[in-house]
């Protein structure tokens, strides 16, 4: 009798363990893992504003290693770029030839806001893996894991995304949320979505912003990058 119901309560642990192993949290974890494990990995970026119109930078066109080495393709206003980054150093060129991200930076305007963008700028498998442990409630229907934004986390990125002058004060953040989906193919992330609402006051400029970024992810371990020469001189 007493080994019976021994081996009942060891089934039952197996069981409660082996569920939370699979819950709709830990699939996220264990997607996002794999991604960052991977020795390299493809992505497109396209951002949607709640009228429909694109964001300001265009789809941005990406490519990563596990080193670190970043390749960031997007369009300005028409005009390509081309980025390459590891860390805090980067190189980007626009119609002139390849510059560090401090002389960028020097002449103020859009070109420093760009910078200000690259430099807070994340890979799918870092900024993915971030958010995996910034939602709560996750929920899985239909194939998508869901969950909604923390407050602070969703104010993080409506800040990140807030235009403002050099020099000018952080902008003021009012009702911010937010929500991520997450697509899973045999184990690892191949999409997520994050959707951000709130109200944002930088200077006199206030706007209310309802923004979907969507980050669909390709040819994970077989990825070519390599860093051209120009721009290894400006990073080094």
């Amino acid at each position: 009798m007493k080994q019976a119901l021994i081996i009942g309560l060891i089934g039952l642990l197996a069981r409660t363990l082996s569920a939370a192993e699979s819950s709709p949290q830990d699939k996220i974890l264990s997607a996002t893992k794999q991604l960052g494990d991977k020795p390299n990995y493809t992505w497109t970026t396209t951002t949607k504003e709640g009228d429909g119109s694109p964001g300001r930078v265009g789809p941005i066109d990406g490519k990563a290693d596990k080193g670190g080495l970043t390749y960031l393709s997007f369009s300005i206003g028409g005009i390509p770029v081309e980025v390459y980054m590891n860390g805090p150093k980067g190189a980007a060129k626009a119609l002139e030839g390849w510059q560090t991200f401090d002389e960028i930076a020097q002449t103020g305007g859009t070109p420093a806001a760009v910078v200000r963008f690259l430099r807070s700028y994340k890979a799918p498998g870092v900024e993915s893996a971030a958010l995996s442990e910034k939602v709560k409630d996750v929920k899985e229907a239909e194939g998508i894991l869901s969950g909604e934004l923390k407050e602070d986390s969703a104010k993080e990125l409506l800040e990140r995304g807030a235009r403002r002058r050099e020099g000018q004060d952080p902008p003021k953040i009012a009702n911010p949320k937010g929500s991520v989906k997450f697509w899973i193919q045999n184990g690892a992330l191949s999409k997520y979505e994050i959707n951000i609402q709130g109200k944002v006051t930088a200077g006199d400029r206030e706007s209310d912003v309802n923004r979907t970024t969507t980050v669909e992810i390709k040819d994970a371990g077989a990825t070519k990058l390599e860093l051209p020469v120009e721009a290894k001189q400006k990073m080094s």
